[in-house]
């Protein structure tokens, strides 16, 4: 008798888990077509209910990407801290269409809900913290205070980070009393980092302190100051730099930060380290002294004259961001410079001056016996572009084939040359190097131009033309 009963309470047991789960099934169902679905009240009522449930992104993902996209509206209706998560839940959603949908909620639910979406900054997921930023972001200055309150916490300090440096100089003072009043050392050299990225010379006092921490964080601290670029750092600044101890990246940093001081004693010291054994420190000492700009000149000039080539390359490149008449004439010397390295170097920073007293430098240029140095030349004409025109178009009539053919690839590329050149394609002097321009260029106005030349006696020109029209007919 015992063991009837025994067998009847056993199996009255599974019915009731089997029908608790099938019950619970069907409520589920039941609440997830109610979310993307229903009317908004019963959307409201089921989106609250679904919040509750740390499943409840995955049940969400069992329905189309549309009826994904309705949950929006429920979310925005319900405006509190349960709907806030669900949207930021949903930026993680595969489609980018619901994930776009979902920032635009957030953004509507952001000004009454402005914690709760702090919450996303320390989310796992990457596609959540970056969409929180940006709803952040969006959502103004308010956000300052939510995201200094995230940055306390590590998992939420990076995202934290972007949403303060975002804002700037209104984030400072909240930075500024995190680095006083708390005794975490990797809170206060986040801090530090955060503080270097703004910029804001209100930091520089607080942050000098922490030049005395071990090499390793020092660093940190040396790149936050390169950053600030504090005239009242120059000592330090220039110490660091001369510092085979220190950080090659902080250095390259605190090198960065001297060009914008550009003091004599800066720039004196950017020059020497041209010639760092250490690359990463001697190319962003050339950087620092293009940062300075027109005041480098005369330590450019000096360092020149340098019997390293490697030291005159990195001269090159300085002068390349100076849009100056004197960088101009700095470059054309070392255009002519033995060492190969230098002079295809100044081919390519005459370009970037992009000055007018460039061009008939470059234009000479193309016809170097280097043609690493001409093909640089003709890169550097194609970016100045439109003003050297004129002294291309000539240079395309050169009895030097090579000096043409780069003139041609260097007008290819400038768009304000074509109505010159269909006009020189007509021209028998110009034709050739016109039609090559270009075919390059992809025109379809060159096409009744080249079923001419492919009808000539000049076997090259055919040859040229009938490539041509293979090439650009429909």
């Amino acid at each position: 008798m015992s063991g009837w009963w025994f067998r009847l309470f056993f199996a009255l047991a599974v019915v009731g888990v089997i029908g608790s789960a099938v019950w619970n099934n069907i409520a589920t169902n039941r609440l997830i077509e109610q979310s993307t679905t229903g009317s908004r009240a019963q959307q409201v009522v089921a989106l609250t209910a679904l919040a509750q449930r740390d499943d409840f992104f995955d049940l969400l993902q069992s329905r189309k990407w549309r009826a994904r996209m309705q949950v929006a509206e429920g979310v925005e209706a319900m405006n509190n801290a349960d709907g806030v998560k669900i949207a930021l839940a949903m930026l993680r959603d595969p489609d980018s269409r619901v994930r776009d949908r979902f920032l635009e909620s957030l953004k509507r639910l952001g000004k009454a809900n402005l914690a709760a979406v702090a919450d996303g900054l320390k989310n796992s997921d990457g596609k959540v913290r970056n969409g929180t930023v940006q709803v952040m972001i969006a959502l103004g200055e308010a956000s300052v205070v939510y995201a200094l309150r995230a940055f306390e916490d590590p998992s939420g300090r990076g995202a934290a980070t972007e949403v303060l440096a975002y804002f700037g100089t209104q984030s400072v003072s909240g930075l500024l009393e995190l680095l006083r009043t708390k005794d975490d050392e990797a809170l206060q050299l986040d801090a530090i980092a955060a503080l270097g990225r703004i910029g804001d010379r209100r930091a520089t006092e607080a942050i000098l302190p922490f030049l005395t921490v071990p090499a390793e964080k020092r660093r940190v601290v040396l790149s936050a100051l390169g950053s600030i670029a504090d005239p009242r750092t120059e000592r330090v600044l220039i110490q660091a730099l001369r510092s085979a101890q220190d950080d090659p990246d902080a250095r390259a940093q605190v090198a960065l930060g001297l060009g914008a001081i550009g003091t004599p004693r800066a720039l004196r010291a950017l020059q020497d380290a041209l010639g760092e054994l250490n690359l990463t420190v001697a190319d962003s000492a050339a950087l620092g002294l293009q940062r300075a700009g027109a005041q480098a000149l005369l330590f450019l000039a000096q360092a020149a004259r340098s019997e390293n080539p490697a030291v005159r390359r990195r001269v090159a490149v300085a002068l390349g961001g100076i849009a100056d008449p004197q960088s101009v004439a700095l470059l054309s010397e070392l255009l002519r410079d033995p060492a190969p390295v230098v002079s295809r170097a100044a081919a390519d920073a005459l370009g970037q001056v992009n000055r007018p007293e460039a061009i008939p430098v470059l234009i000479r240029a193309l016809r170097h016996p280097d043609g690493g140095i001409a093909q640089n030349a003709a890169r550097s004409l194609a970016r100045i572009g439109e003003p050297a025109v004129p002294l291309l178009l000539q240079t395309i009539r050169h009895t030097d084939p090579v000096a043409a053919y780069l003139a041609a690839t260097a007008l290819s590329q400038i768009d304000a040359a074509e109505p010159a050149l269909l006009q020189a394609a007509r021209d028998p002097a110009t034709r050739r190097y016109a039609l090559i321009a270009l075919i390059e260029r992809n025109s379809a106005q060159a096409i009744p131009l080249l079923k001419q030349a492919a009808r000539t006696n000049d076997p090259d020109l055919r040859l040229i033309a009938q490539r041509g029209l293979h090439r650009l007919s429909p």
